[in-house]
């Protein structure tokens, strides 16, 4: 079955900064077919639309349970049919100036778990530009897709999940910046996370990968680390078919606030 991954943008010219990665998982093997760039967000709504397919997306699609009932009346619908009420600015003053979400309020249980960012966060990197840009994407799909864990699941349709691939390369030790990281893949998800797992990636999806210089594209990497977590979690959990089973790597307090802030898929 083909598998996507995606590390998105939010910024106001995103072109450049979008790229997909397409895989396709046979039993316990899966193969890297292809990496590509969108010019724009409407690119990659289109591709999510038109293939019907798990996607792995680089984006949070939920905010800290304290904001969501301070802004949206504690309603994940709420916050998501809201997309068009602020502009980019207003919505970004909501929650006021957070630097990497020290607070706890200011993070999901979710972000705890992976050691992540505050989706609110305005600095170092605005967190709250990608949430901006991610919820109108979610705005527009939904009605045609199924997203994990809000809405009901439809067999029809892509199915969207929400990733975190710094998780996965940090778990691997390994770097995106790395050439050579196409070489240890393989070796090292074998060595760190699941020796029974193949991984593998065709000449065509490295050149995808590499700028003018030879040399990786961070986004293009981000997008193959979403892609595999993707396909690791169908595989180990069978997630695409148990939306309301606990994955064995979801803290109790993660599930229990499902409904609110979702939840990060991780190979463990």
């Amino acid at each position: 079955m083909d598998i996507y991954g995606c590390d998105f943008s939010g910024a106001k010219n995103p072109e450049g900064k979008i790229f997909v990665t397409r895989g396709k998982l046979t039993g316990n093997e899966l193969s890297i077919e292809e990496v590509i760039s969108c010019e724009d967000r409407l690119d990659l709504l289109h591709l999510i639309k038109k293939t019907s397919a798990p996607w792995g997306l680089d984006f949070p699609f939920a905010i800290p349970k304290h904001h969501l009932q301070s802004h949206y009346s504690s309603s994940w619908a709420t916050f998501i049919q809201e997309a068009y009420s602020d502009t980019r600015e207003q919505f970004k003053s909501r929650f006021g100036i957070v630097h990497s979400g020290k607070s706890d309020i200011d993070l999901r249980e979710t972000d705890i778990a992976v050691n992540g960012k505050s989706p609110i966060s305005a600095t170092p990197i605005a967190m709250n530009g990608m949430l901006y840009g991610g919820r109108k994407l979610l705005f527009n799909l939904q009605n045609d897709v199924s997203i994990y864990p809000f809405t009901p699941y439809k067999r029809e349709g892509s199915h969207l999940y929400e990733v975190y691939p710094s998780h996965l390369w940090k778990t691997l030790h390994l770097k995106s910046s790395d050439v050579a990281t196409f070489d240890n893949l393989n070796s090292s998800f074998k060595s760190q996370i699941d020796k029974s797992f193949n991984l593998s990636i065709t000449p065509e999806a490295i050149q995808g990968t590499l700028n003018a210089n030879g040399e990786p594209n961070l986004h293009g990497m981000d997008s193959i680390m979403a892609c595999i977590v993707m396909a690791y979690c169908i595989f180990k959990y069978d997630i695409d078919n148990n939306w309301e089973v606990r994955p064995l790597f979801a803290t109790a307090q993660e599930w229990n606030h499902l409904s609110q802030e979702g939840l990060i898929l991780r190979v463990n």
